[in-house]
């Protein structure tokens, strides 16, 4: 077994939280492992021990969870390739995007057990040909990232400092319910995620349409974590302290660019994995039982445009 050792606090949140047991954890791995194996659809998938413990803890160690969100993660791998495919750091699009910083986990936790602040700006200064499924591919990539490396991440939680402020129609106007409905099912089904708090900024004309459309898509309990601020930083304030903030945010913990070229440089520096992994995915035709397909995943087309109507 090869996991990260954890720190004091953290061990003590893990096993508090999410139900750990230091002694059996390498024996849930190996549980976990010995499925996967007997999985014909899921042959190519050979996920990590780190990996593995990230999606137990994420699923408060119950087995069959942990199963479910893993076999998820593969298959939409598969159903949703306009995010989960073709991801080489080197690509020049997606160079574009992350020479942006639109995706930045902070440096800087709130306490040594806290979650992960992550800064989220959506902008549509990348060009007419990117859209809004490539800045969630951008996105998800470093999530990918943070389940492998950020024990804070994946135990304690994230949450998101979101800024509308470059984000302009066009970009918002792709927030389709399709899109959506992808987005969230990746993040409540298919990733091992704790999302703590969603903090609004600079929301643009048109932000409520889209809001209202985000909110038909997820849980109650999520819903009542989003928390809008528009320009009120000392709103912000009350739950970041300035030392976690860029600079920009009227923060002291270095600025945008310094951030934006530090997770660039990082997801280059695993482009090997992102290649590896890019072939780990679910084979629907050897799946057993009936196959998932993106209608029985996502609904018709037409369920969509009648939403779109609404």
């Amino acid at each position: 077994m090869t996991i990260r050792p954890l720190s004091g606090p953290l061990q003590e949140k893990a096993i508090k939280e999410l139900f750990e047991d230091p002694e059996r954890v390498e024996s849930d791995i190996a549980a976990i492992r010995t499925w996967l194996q007997k999985q014909p659809h899921l042959e190519s998938a050979n996920p990590s021990d780190q990996r593995i413990v990230s999606f137990l803890r994420g699923n408060k160690y119950s087995l069959e969870r942990t199963k479910e969100k893993l076999d998820m993660s593969y298959t939409l791998r598969s159903l949703v390739p306009e995010i989960f495919q073709n991801r080489d750091p080197l690509d020049p699009k997606i160079q574009r995007i992350l020479a942006k910083g639109t995706f930045l986990p902070l440096s800087k936790c709130a306490k040594e057990d806290g979650p992960r602040p992550v800064l989220v700006r959506f902008t549509s200064e990348i060009g007419p040909d990117v859209t809004m499924a490539d800045i969630m591919k951008i996105n998800f990539m470093i999530i990918d990232l943070l389940i492998e490396e950020d024990d804070n991440f994946v135990i304690a939680g994230e949450e998101v400092i979101s800024d509308g402020k470059d984000l302009g129609f066009v970009l918002m106007s792709q927030f389709t319910p399709a899109l959506a409905k992808k987005t969230v099912t990746s993040f409540e089904k298919a990733l091992p995620l704790r999302m703590k708090a969603v903090h609004l900024l600079n929301t643009p004309p048109g932000f409520e349409t889209a809001y209202s459309l985000l909110k038909t898509f997820i849980s109650e309990k999520l819903r009542n974590r989003f928390h809008v601020h528009n320009k009120n930083f000392a709103a912000l304030y009350e739950k970041f302290p300035q030392e976690m903030l860029p600079e920009e945010y009227g923060g002291r913990n270095g600025s945008i660019q310094e951030l934006t070229d530090y997770w660039k440089g990082k997801v280059e520096s695993r482009r090997d994995w992102f290649l590896e992994e890019d072939k780990a995915r679910s084979n629907e035709y050897l799946r057993p039982g009936k196959p998932k397909t993106t209608s029985s995943l996502f609904g018709v087309e037409g369920s969509f445009r009648k939403l779109d109507v609404d």
